[in-house]
Order: structure tokens, then sequence, then C-alpha cells
């Protein structure tokens, strides 16, 4: 990612009790472009993109919001979206603000869980960020390729 001048401004707004109560870097002593470089090789090595990730996340949280507040089945996963009130903008200063929105997946496999927020879905996505070690919504990209089977999926347009 190129670093833009106001990124010194976006860590800051990334503290916890900012743009909110937990913040998005966690304890993660790393700056925000180490961060979203190391994360970016990783995902080099799954040879998968972050914006495939969310693509796919997006997939499983629009059928979760179909089902209006049920579980649903949907690609082998039980997903349920829980909506809360209120809106949260993205830290990255690009005017876009997200519905607080959580969505929890099980893979019906494994049983194995994971949630994210539509916020940190963005930010996976068009960022490339995936949080910084300790915050509470940090997805590993490896344990998250893992979880949305990236290595079955070909790379796809939407």
């Amino acid at each position: 990612m190129k670093v833009r001048p106001e990124m010194k401004d976006i860590e800051r707004d990334m503290q916890a009790g900012r743009l909110s109560l937990d913040g998005f870097l966690g304890n993660d002593s790393r700056s925000l472009e180490a961060i979203i470089n190391e994360d970016d090789s990783t995902l080099k090595t799954l040879n998968t993109t972050a914006d495939a990730m969310g693509r796919m996340m997006r997939r499983i949280t629009r059928a979760g919001m179909e089902a209006q507040g049920e579980p649903v089945e949907y690609d082998g996963y039980q997903v349920e979206v829980m909506e809360y009130k209120g809106w949260i903008p993205c830290p990255f200063k690009d005017n876009r603000k997200f519905s607080k929105r959580i969505t929890n997946v099980v893979n019906l496999a494994t049983g194995e869980g994971i949630q994210w927020t539509d916020v940190g879905l963005h930010l996976i996505k068009d960022h490339g960020f995936f949080q910084g070690h300790g915050s509470p919504y940090r997805l590993d990209p490896i344990k998250l390729a893992a979880f949305l089977r990236m290595e079955e999926r070909p790379f796809e347009e939407e």
C-alpha cells in the first residue's frame, strides 16, 4: 500500500477510544504501514488477496442479512447477522461509514467460528488492513484464508 501523507492522523484515529472503544490497532507496536505490509506479504504466500477475501466475506454477510436476524446456511457455513444502532466511519478517511453490524459465521463441517464487523470487512477488502495484533476484531490472514477456503476459490470478478 502506498503511504499517504495523512497516515499518522489515520493511525492516531485508530487508537482505542477515538472512533471505537477498542480501536483497530490493539497492542501491536508496529506502525500501520508495517501491519499492512506484513499482512500483504502473508497473503502473497497464500496466493490470495485481501480483495478476494473481502468479496467472500461480503457474500456471506449479505446471505445472513437476507435472513433478517435468523441463522441461515450458506456455502457450508451457518451465518447470523446482528445489527446495532449507529454508524462507524472508516478510519482511512475515505468518507464512508458503516452500520454497526456483526456477522457470526460457523463452518458446519468443523464447528469453527469467526466473526467480523462491517467496517472490519471494508478495512480488509478496500485497505488490506486486518487490524493490529491484540485488536478484538483482528482477523489473522492465514486463519481467515483457511476458514473461507480461499484455496478452493478461483479469483473472480464480482
